[in-house]
């Protein structure tokens, strides 16, 4: 069964944030669960660069990889920090033919601090603004609830 896949950065995270970031994924895999009864796989769960430190590059590539463009219905993008990762994953959704969803601060888009090229990746059908974490659980459940209403399958084939 194929799942929504949450990206994110985690190397990048600065220190002092990477708590409330972690947190904030997490959320995101389990507000998936609720909308469409499966949870989004949430990488630091798996491959966590301080807590799976042992994993090699290439072991991790595999499995990310596998992971995206095997048994991925969604791709969940958090583009809070520049992340070379995130990148990755958006253009491997775009070649697998997963569609993905931006969650972007509005000051940050605002500002222009998002890359046009993640922005304007063909896999992107939705950008998400939000002022607060709190907001971008409520506005992505929102559009979750709307995207399941058209009959998107989070679970198989679109």
């Amino acid at each position: 069964m194929k799942s929504a896949y949450v990206c994110g950065p985690l190397t990048e995270l600065p220190p002092e944030t990477q708590a409330s970031v972690k947190a904030f994924y997490s959320a995101i895999g389990d507000l998936a669960k609720r909308v469409t009864g499966v949870r989004a796989f949430v990488p630091h769960e798996h491959y966590d660069p301080i807590a799976h430190a042992n994993f090699t590059p290439a072991t991790i590539d595999a499995a990310e990889r596998k992971q995206v463009c095997e048994n991925t219905s969604l791709l969940i993008v958090v583009a809070i920090e520049p992340t070379w990762g995130g990148g990755i994953e958006v253009e491997m959704a775009n070649q697998s033919g997963v569609p993905a969803v931006i969650l972007a601060s509005r000051e940050k888009l605002e500002e222009r601090r998002i890359s046009r090229l993640l922005r304007g990746n063909p896999a992107v059908m939705e950008i998400i603004p939000y002022r607060s974490y709190a907001e971008a659980i409520t506005k992505l459940e929102g559009w979750l609830m709307w995207l399941r209403k058209g009959h998107f399958c989070f679970g198989g084939a679109r």
